[in-house]
């Protein structure tokens, strides 16, 4: 395989333009593999940005039976994520639209997973940077691509440098990139020139305030760097994205048992609550 036909297949088919009722960016296959005790049923996500499906994600407060209270819970509509068909590499031929659920989300990390509702093996999947090597591995000036779906266009490229690691925003780290992205970047990826491994998603646009305007500074991008990512996976208890040594029905139980226990300990403290 030629060095361009492996960024292909490792960097731009992997990208795919995520939709929602309103709104619409980027996301980045992360896993397509066979569902656990089947021999031709794959199970697929998408990484995303938060703000990216906000617009499909509703909070209501419902009354629960086990604690005898209204609770919040969110509503999830379905996205619509859209593969590209390519000819000659590159050439894009048009696409192909899947449904998808989302299964977690935090809106303080902005970053969401969605599940493609459909069994068939999606053939390219993104590599993940290796867990807890950024410090060893990671350096100013390598050379970096941003992927994603700018403007709604199919995924197109930039080059560019990594160029900072220190940047705190909303009590969270942000590296920098000189790869130019716009909006519709969102949710997309940035791969390390060198391996096309993925270290992050692209999710604010440095801005300029001129007067009373401004000016998206597009060589100047913020992304949610990989170590966030491997974070926001575990917290949510989809470490089998990363983990060979899970599988999906093991975190489906880690999550069941989470929350009744979680239930179990809400119907106690407000058990106690009433007899204070």
């Amino acid at each position: 395989m030629s060095m361009l036909e492996d960024k292909h297949e490792k960097m731009l088919y992997p990208t795919v333009r995520v939709r929602t009722d309103q709104a619409g960016g980027s996301g980045t296959v992360v896993y397509s593999k066979l569902l656990p005790g089947e021999d031709s049923k794959y199970e697929t996500y998408v990484l995303t940005n938060c703000h990216v499906v906000s617009a499909n994600i509703k909070v209501e407060k419902k009354w629960s039976t086990l604690l005898k209270r209204e609770v919040k819970t969110d509503i999830l509509s379905e996205c619509s994520v859209e593969f590209f068909n390519f000819e000659y590499g590159s050439w894009e031929s048009g696409q192909s639209t899947y449904r998808s659920e989302i299964m977690c989300y935090d809106k303080d990390m902005d970053l969401a997973l969605l599940r493609l509702k459909t069994e068939r093996k999606i053939d390219y999947v993104a590599t993940m940077f290796p867990k807890g090597q950024h410090k060893e591995k990671l350096r100013m000036f390598m050379d970096l691509y941003a992927v994603g779906c700018g403007l709604g266009h199919p995924p197109l490229a930039t080059q560019g440098n990594l160029t900072g690691f220190n940047d705190i925003i909303d009590n969270y780290p942000y590296f920098l990139s000189s790869a130019a992205t716009i909006f519709g970047n969102s949710g997309g990826a940035v791969f390390l020139g060198e391996t096309y491994e993925f270290i992050g998603v692209p999710s604010r646009v440095a801005v300029s305030i001129s007067g009373f305007s401004s000016d998206a500074i597009t060589h100047l991008s913020y992304f949610i760097p990989i170590m966030s990512i491997y974070k926001f996976l575990e917290d949510q208890l989809f470490t089998f994205i990363y983990d060979l040594n899970i599988t999906s029905k093991d975190c489906e139980k880690e999550r069941k048992d989470k929350r009744e226990r979680d239930e179990k300990m809400m119907a106690i403290d407000m058990s106690r609550d009433g007899e204070e």
